[in-house]
């Protein structure tokens, strides 16, 4: 996943990292390439030591754990992450980092589809 994050506050890197834990546990399915690619975002974001990438990824699974109890809160949860991205150039390269995680496991459940499908109306895709 390259997104390039210049241009993104703080607060939007914060509202595309807890979208994309949301996305990683839409489907239950966790892989060590969403692993990976979580990991490349965070060290993008200034996490560069393993310790604060842990801490980071944990904090962020522990705010979107309640939210992946269903798939209205789940949606919710990821139209509200979405009004963080302004512009169309945030709002593409969004969806793209969420498709891409999603896609990652070469199989897109119900759930996953439906939050796709959310974002690419809410951003007008």
């Amino acid at each position: 996943m390259d997104i390039d994050l210049t241009g993104f506050s703080a607060f939007q890197q914060q509202a595309l990292f807890d979208l994309l834990i949301l996305a990683m546990y839409a489907d239950g399915q966790l892989t060590t390439f969403e692993d990976e690619q979580l990991q490349k975002l965070l060290a993008a974001m200034g996490y560069t030591e393993e310790a604060d990438r842990q801490r980071e990824f944990d904090a962020a699974v522990t705010r979107m754990r309640p939210h992946v109890q269903s798939l209205h809160k789940a949606k919710e949860e990821a139209l509200l992450l979405a009004e963080a991205f302004t512009t169309r150039s945030q709002q593409k390269q969004v969806h793209e980092a969420v498709l891409q995680i999603m896609t990652a496991d070469n199989h897109v459940s119900s759930w996953e589809s439906t939050l796709l499908m959310e974002l690419r109306m809410k951003f007008r895709l």
